[in-house]
């Protein structure tokens, strides 16, 4: 009997027992499983946070890259990619890559079509510009022993430009001109070689830049164009070999060449050289390395900074009888100085000049002196004016041409938009005191000279500009 009772107790204990158990073991899954909800409930809301952050960093960034764009302008948002062919690129430029400054102002302009391959080692750039004048000359005499007034229409200025650039160290430059003179000439045929970004080798025909009255084309011009005085001394153009080393306050040229005013004719003929030189030092007075663009043109716009650009040019030769006539060229020494400020919307201008001629035949030698003052002022958003005095001082020891000539000029520029001197019209007044006849100034289609041989010659100009 009491064996009986042990066993029904064991088994009693052993019943409850695993009960306990059973309980202990579901309450402690039914807190595992509250703890997974919860770690489960954890990680969405951070998921969803993490997203949240993902959206906000999204749209912080586009907004910053928006922010620059719009601070860039324009000019920094990259082309919209046309149907073009894959091996060339056409894009808009302002220039081409010449080193750290350009070589010639022509080469460096505002509105440029540019070619490019897809490697980027060959480009061309073409552009052009057209000058169309109409002009009223009176004169008091003109050589019949009357008064007589001619008047029409000219075109004075249209070129082609194509210039480019093959393997980054070298380029090239080409222009056609065709003025009232006639037929199209290449007044500018050139290769050059970067040696590095501060110094250049050019090989060619090419404009003279000792002078900036010739040195900028005319479309860059104040006034309608150069004054006499320029044009009865200034020696145009090269045919040979120019060094150009330039550092962002000086710039030196050294120009090997064939003769004063010997471009487009052969080295054996009238007026080249036996050997021939010229040399160029212009420095930034006040400004530095970012004024040298402006002086690529005459205007000084409001709201720009004063600089102030001074430049001295030479150019000296022996001569060459060319045969047994004894003509030829003359041995010739030239020097000419310039001083250029430009400030808040005005500019001052001013240049001298010095030639000596030992000519070739038994005349006497001579020495000759010019002198031309430029200044202007813009006047509204629009309008430009300008003044402009020149004199030509001959030898007072020639036998003929020995007297003085002088010229007055007043003028007003428009330019449809401010910022550019790519379209202007010009309108124009110059008064010239003395004989033409009686002084060096010989008749130029450009000054606007007419042959006379008494003064009072009054020209009234205007003309239009457009660079393309």
């Amino acid at each position: 009997m009491m064996a009986m009772r042990v066993r029904l107790f064991g088994l009693l204990f052993i019943g409850m027992t695993t009960t306990a158990v059973n309980a202990a073991d579901q309450a402690d899954l039914d807190a595992v499983l509250r703890r997974l909800a919860e770690v489960e409930a954890e990680q969405a809301k951070s998921r969803a946070t993490i997203e949240t952050l993902r959206e906000t960093i999204e749209a912080l960034r586009t907004q910053t890259e928006a922010d620059q764009l719009a601070k860039q302008g324009p000019q920094e948002i990259p082309a919209v990619e046309t149907d073009v062919p894959a091996d060339v690129e056409v894009q808009a430029s302002s220039t081409l890559r010449q080193g750290r400054y350009s070589l010639f102002p022509e080469m460096a302009n505002e509105s440029q079509f540019v070619l490019r391959s897809e490697d980027g080692d060959f480009s061309l750039g073409i552009d052009g510009t057209l000058i169309g004048r109409y002009e009223v000359n009176r004169r008091r005499d003109d050589g019949s022993g009357s008064s007589d007034t001619d008047q029409g229409f000219e075109m004075t200025g249209t070129r082609i430009n194509f210039k480019g650039e093959l393997y980054d160290d070298f380029g090239y430059w080409v222009r056609f001109n065709a003025d009232s003179f006639g037929d199209p000439v290449i007044d500018a045929a050139l290769g050059y070689y970067q040696f590095n970004e501060d110094t250049t080798l050019v090989v060619g025909q090419f404009p003279s830049t000792l002078n900036r009255e010739q040195g900028i084309p005319a479309d860059r011009l104040q006034v309608a164009e150069s004054s006499p005085t320029n044009y009865t001394f200034d020696p145009f153009g090269y045919k040979g070999v120019m060094l150009g080393y330039h550092t962002p306050r000086m710039v030196f040229r050294g120009v090997i060449n064939d003769g004063y005013r010997s471009a487009n004719n052969a080295f054996f003929d009238e007026p080249s050289a036996k050997w021939a030189f010229a040399g160029q030092v212009s420095g930034m007075a006040v400004g530095d390395e970012n004024d040298w663009e402006r002086f690529n043109n005459f205007t000084s716009r409001p709201g720009s900074d004063f600089a102030w650009l001074l430049n001295g040019a030479f150019h000296v030769q022996e001569g060459d009888s060319h045969g047994s006539s004894g003509t030829g060229s003359d041995d010739l020494f030239l020097a000419m100085v310039e001083s250029s400020m430009e400030g808040d919307g005005w500019n001052f201008y001013a240049s001298g000049y010095y030639r000596y001629t030992d000519p070739r035949s038994d005349e006497k030698s001579v020495d000759d002196f010019g002198f031309v003052f430029l200044g202007g002022t813009w006047i509204a958003k629009h309008f430009e004016a300008y003044s402009r005095f020149d004199m030509t001082i001959p030898d007072s020891d020639r036998l003929t041409e020995g007297d003085e000539f002088k010229t007055l000029t007043a003028g007003l520029n428009f330019y449809p938009h401010p910022h550019t001197d790519n379209i202007k019209l010009n309108f124009e007044g110059l008064y010239m005191f003395d004989a033409e006849a009686d002084s060096i100034v010989k008749p130029n289609v450009f000054s606007s000279v007419r042959a006379s041989p008494a003064g009072d010659q009054v020209v009234f100009r205007t003309s239009a500009v457009m660079r393309w």
